[in-house]
């Protein structure tokens, strides 16, 4: 295999339960999680990089989704807007999450951005799961 083709046509992961991630654009991260159909556990750590924004809206929902997702971790969030479409896409279609949380990105505590109205809006996205618990650390509570 190509390293190129890595993320394009990644292996079936049939065991792996929990996944941590550096930085991936959307449409890897979606091969992975198609191909993780017992994931139990997702921590991107900085962010989702260089996707079409219409991948997520167009995606079948991952088995994982469905069926094992429950802990969904999104560090260095940046508010970027593919970012809020990935929590949104999540929410929606993972029904078995039990919690996720989003800490946002350190430049953020500098910008303009009103992290209580991101806040808001990512608590205002429908949820697939009732149970579901979200926790957005805001740069300021650092």
């Amino acid at each position: 295999m190509h390293a190129r083709d890595s993320f394009t046509h990644p292996p079936a992961f049939g065991r792996l339960t929990c996944l941590q991630l550096n930085e991936v654009t959307g449409e890897a991260l979606l091969n992975i999680l198609h191909n993780s159909p017992i994931l139990n556990t997702l921590v991107l750590q900085n962010g989702v990089s260089e996707s079409n924004k219409d991948v997520l809206a167009s995606a079948p929902v991952p088995q994982c989704f469905l069926s094992s997702l429950k802990v969904f971790q999104f560090k260095e969030f940046n508010v970027h807007e593919l970012e809020l479409l990935l929590v949104k896409f999540v929410m929606a279609n993972a029904a078995m999450l039990e919690q996720m949380t989003i800490c946002s990105a350190f430049w953020l505590r500098y910008s303009d951005i009103d992290m209580e109205k991101v806040k808001e809006q990512i608590l205002s996205f429908p949820k697939c799961s009732n149970f579901v618990m979200i926790q957005c650390s805001n740069v300021n509570s650092y």
